[in-house]
């Protein structure tokens, strides 16, 4: 993902310096802590936010430096039937899910989310939502959960979808959703899939 979105960054960064129009500021693009080497005309920046968003990820421009921040959390999804936690505090889980045969039977199972490089904030939120082959949402866990990513940007959860009616054949997405604050839109950080029917 990470070479995706350097393409995609370098190919709005190409065509914003074609259209530079004179007096436009500047604007520095920062992936993590790496500095690209090109800058691109500050009126992109919208743009180019727009497309890290779009990619999963989340982008902080400081218009007064010229600084555009870009941050992708590497999110890791597991589906399996059960996730366990030994009185030793070990995690185990059982049985990967790759899909069913039958649609119309209530499912059960395990949902295991591994975030590393979330964006640095007290306040994350992240949600998990279970998508049909129609895009339409099947499931969505009711509560989402806190996070506080101040001071460690990288964590884990894990939740369980019960008695989930699967009531089309297709391809079904949990995708992980998180937001940097109050006010921050949700953004599909990361998804895994598995599919009803043949």
């Amino acid at each position: 993902m990470r070479k995706q979105m350097l393409v995609a960054l370098t190919t709005l960064m190409m065509v914003g310096l074609a259209t530079t129009a004179n007096g436009d500021g500047i604007v520095k693009v920062s992936i993590g802590s790496e500095q690209l080497g090109v800058e691109l005309p500050a009126s992109s920046a919208r743009s180019v936010q727009e497309v890290v968003s779009k990619m999963g990820g989340f982008s902080t421009y400081d218009e007064k430096s010229g600084k555009l921040s870009v941050v992708k959390p590497d999110v890791n999804i597991l589906l399996v039937e059960a996730i366990q936690r030994t009185a030793k505090g070990d995690i185990v889980f059982s049985n990967p899910i790759e899909g069913w045969l039958d649609k119309d039977i209530p499912r059960n199972f395990g949902v295991f989310v591994e975030v590393d490089n979330a964006p640095a904030t007290e306040e994350l939120t992240l949600k998990l939502v279970l998508v049909g082959p129609d895009g339409e949402v099947v499931d969505a866990k009711e509560k989402p959960r806190k996070f506080d990513t101040s001071k460690v940007t990288s964590f884990f959860l894990s939740d369980v979808f019960l008695s989930t009616k699967l009531e089309q054949y297709g391809t079904y997405k949990v995708q992980v959703l998180m937001k940097r604050d109050e006010v921050s839109p949700f953004v599909v950080v990361g998804e895994n899939r598995f599919t009803v029917g043949r």
